[in-house]
């Protein structure tokens, strides 16, 4: 399967799974960048919307630079990489913190431990499919949180029936709300067509099996 069909299967299933605490490894995944970012840029004095900023612009160039590893020999190396550096935040974090979240470190060493079984019996195909559900669980949260977010916001009715936005932590478009006079919810809009065309692009490209 070419890896423009495996990144539409996957954004599809992933999109249907969000919400639920099946794709919860991958929520801990994708906060750590978005995190990452935020702290970065307010340890150098940046306000609420330049946080915001960073967290979206880094979000959208690491999903880029997958795309871009995935189609190449590198593409099967990816799933251990971000298993192992995700692991390695969360224990860096514990130490910080001074307290281990016991559910998400059982749920990153179970993660862990499935990735190394793709390696163990050596193969290639679970591994780029691996790699694409990492990939497109950062195109989902941020699809999450910059639409669907603020449409459950409209009314309790909506935000029931989205339960994509469950486990939602990223916060880019509330700081928006209300600059030139715009609401959360079309500033929302505007940010995903701007992420939308570099990822679709990139995501329909034909790529290896």
């Amino acid at each position: 399967m070419r890896s423009n069909e495996r990144a539409g299967i996957v954004s599809v299933i992933m999109l249907f799974l969000w919400g639920t605490l099946l794709t919860e490894p991958f929520h801990i995944f994708v906060d750590y960048i978005s995190g990452a970012a935020r702290l970065s840029v307010k340890g150098l004095g940046g306000n609420d919307i330049l946080c915001a900023l960073a967290s979206y612009v880094v979000l959208i160039l690491v999903i880029l630079l997958l795309q871009k590893l995935i189609i190449t020999k590198a593409g099967t190396y990816i799933p251990c990489i971000l298993a192992i550096v995700t692991a390695g935040a969360f224990c860096y974090k514990s130490l910080y913190d001074g307290h281990i979240d016991l559910k998400r470190g059982i749920i990153l060493a179970v993660l862990v431990a499935v990735v190394m079984l793709f390696y163990i019996i050596k193969n290639d195909s679970l591994l780029l499919w691996a790699a694409s559900v990492y990939t497109y669980s950062i195109s989902t949260a941020l699809i999450t949180a910059l639409l669907f977010v603020p449409l459950s916001k409209l009314n309790s009715t909506v935000g029931k029936i989205l339960y994509i936005t469950r486990y939602n932590t990223i916060k880019i478009t509330e700081p928006f709300n209300g600059v030139a006079g715009l609401p959360e919810l079309v500033w929302g809009i505007f940010l995903v067509l701007v992420a939308s065309f570099p990822i679709v692009f990139l995501a329909t490209q034909k790529g290896k099996s």
